[in-house]
């Protein structure tokens, strides 16, 4: 992955303000025009650019861009704008999630995970107290050493297992994991998503709101966040 500045970076150019132009400064960054798709931001004379290392920010007239969390204040309770981004990438996998359903279910939340990872064990662990909270957990694929790695194989086989579920608690519970017959793209594509949306830890969650929140939460915890961040 490309290491890129988080922040305000300078980019001279003397390109005019279009999307062409913007095109040529995120090539100064090593992307080809195939790698990214500019879309208008809430915010004036600032575009959107979507990458496969996730959204960058740039101006207009192409001088600067940013990559991170920028935050709305207009209403009680700061917003990233780019919520709406990461339930898109959402929707894109959410079809090939692990479900585990609340009964009387309130929120669904997504969770980047990684069998390996000790605070995605301590969830998986709890996961009757986030399902009796009425926390449905969706959990999608992101093995940390990458898709390619023996642990993001171990991911690919269980997600082609036909039972998938079964698969997963054991992997939990540290069993072998037989390979699969054949093998579906699900966990690259998942993997992916994770970096666009700038994962680089597990677990990893997506609120009902797109709001992405790093690392372990507790089921207690996290109602709190949801009854007071989300919509019902």
């Amino acid at each position: 992955m490309r290491k890129l500045i988080l922040g305000l970076a300078l980019i001279s150019t003397t390109a005019l303000a279009n999307n062409t132009d913007i095109i040529k400064t995120m090539g100064k960054l090593g992307y080809s025009n195939k790698d990214v798709k500019i879309t208008n931001s809430p915010i004036n004379n600032l575009k959107s650019v979507e990458t496969p290392d996730g959204v960058f920010y740039v101006t207009d007239d192409g001088k600067y861009l940013t990559q991170g969390p920028i935050y709305n204040i207009q209403n009680s309770e700061p917003e990233n704008i780019a919520n709406s981004y990461n339930l898109k990438m959402i929707k894109s996998i959410e079809n090939d999630a692990i479900v585990y359903k609340a009964k009387n279910e309130k929120y669904i939340i997504s969770v980047f995970t990684d069998y390996t990872c000790h605070y995605c064990k301590l969830l998986h662990e709890n996961i009757d107290k986030y399902l009796e909270a009425g926390i449905s957990v969706h959990y999608f694929a992101f093995p940390r050493a990458g898709a390619d790695s023996d642990v993001g194989k171990n991911m690919q086989s269980i997600w082609s297992m036909t039972n998938r579920k079964a698969a997963f608690e054991n992997a939990y519970k540290g069993n072998t994991i037989s390979p699969a017959s054949s093998m579906v793209p699900y966990v690259t594509q998942q993997f992916n998503v994770g970096k666009k949306l700038g994962i680089n830890g597990t677990p990893a969650i997506v609120l009902p709101n797109g709001q992405l929140v790093a690392g372990y939460v507790p089921a207690d915890k996290l109602i709190e966040i949801l009854d007071k961040k989300v919509t019902k």
